[in-house]
């Protein structure tokens, strides 16, 4: 492994959350029919929402995206992603409070003696003194060595379908929601008592020793729409950490599926990004809205898609 640098944890911290599964990129062809994005309807004279699945960082070799994102952007009045980091300008404050220690306490206090060596092993390979990250909480060590691992790689914050979408809403003077807040997610990861960080940790560094190889497989899996691969991958990375599954993943689903059925209620057509794994699964999203009554279909530009005329603003690209 060669040396690196740590990357710097003052990014927004909603970069992070979906590198918390090992998921994410690499460059891959662009011919998919149909990819990771969801048209959401109820009857005929309300409202659309395109659902799409993000991943958060890309490199220049994953853009263009799939046509179909764009579709939908330009389909859409308002956006919807996880977080709005114009809604929430204390991200990387909040980051540092939770993720970092105070002085007198360092990570080797809430890890046991083989972890601790784990993490010492992969400080040294990566060119990095045994005390990079003793400042790091054990649930922050281990993003941070996600997003250091992937940026090595070519990846880019900017880049990732969230925030590039975000930047563009902004200075087209579109709105902009957030799903939760920064301290929302933060939270999630802040009460994880000591095993469970250390398991966090643990899995991360396990997984890095195929990053090579997983990334291409998800992030090909993410464009195609390719939801049993995503799955899988989902289930053996969260396997051995069923409540915190439930806490990450299934019970904010149920959150934002009731927010989207609110969303039908108004006027507006608008576009919902979130990461790829919250719409896969038995309790994923696109399950939980068909749960509810409402249409979801496959979105793609394929003609069959093309809106009609009440959507004749929407032009595939």
């Amino acid at each position: 492994m060669r040396s690196l640098k740590l990357v710097d944890i003052k990014k927004p911290f909603q970069l992070l959350l979906f590198l918390s599964f090992s998921i994410l990129c690499a460059s891959i062809a662009h011919s998919a029919e149909t990819t990771s994005l969801w048209k959401v309807t109820g009857d005929d004279s309300g409202p659309s929402i395109y659902l799409a699945g993000s991943i958060h960082i890309l490199s220049e070799d994953d853009h263009p995206l799939h046509p179909a994102f764009e579709a939908a952007y330009r389909a859409s009045d308002d956006l919807v992603l996880e977080i709005a980091t114009n809604e929430d300008p204390g991200s990387d404050t909040l980051a540092l409070e939770k993720g970092m220690y105070g002085k007198g306490r360092k990570i080797s206090d809430d890890l046991s003696p083989e972890m601790y060596a784990e993490l010492g092993k992969y400080l040294k390979g990566a060119g990095l003194p045994p005390t990079a990250m003793d400042g790091f909480r054990p649930w922050m060590a281990g993003m941070t060595i996600s997003i250091t691992e992937i940026m090595k790689m070519g990846g880019r914050p900017e880049l990732g379908v969230d925030t590039f979408f975000e930047e563009r809403a902004v200075k087209d003077g579109k709105t902009v929601r957030g799903l939760e807040t920064t301290e929302f997610q933060i939270g999630l990861f802040a009460k994880l008592n000591k095993e469970e960080q250390e398991k966090m940790l643990g899995s991360t560094l396990k997984d890095m020793a195929t990053v090579e190889t997983d990334f291409p497989k998800m992030v090909k899996a993410w464009r195609e729409g390719d939801d049993s691969i995503i799955e899988k991958m989902i289930d053996d990375s969260m396997s051995g950490s069923p409540q915190f599954r439930k806490e990450l993943l299934d019970n904010r689903n149920e959150n934002w599926a009731k927010k989207i059925n609110e969303y039908m209620k108004g006027d507006k057509d608008i576009m919902v990004i979130v990461g790829a794994a919250h719409l896969v699964g038995e309790k994923g999203l696109i399950k939980l809205l068909k749960g509810s009554g409402l249409r979801v279909e496959r979105w793609s530009t394929e003609k069959k898609n093309k809106p009609s005329k009440k959507k004749s603003r929407f032009i595939p690209v």
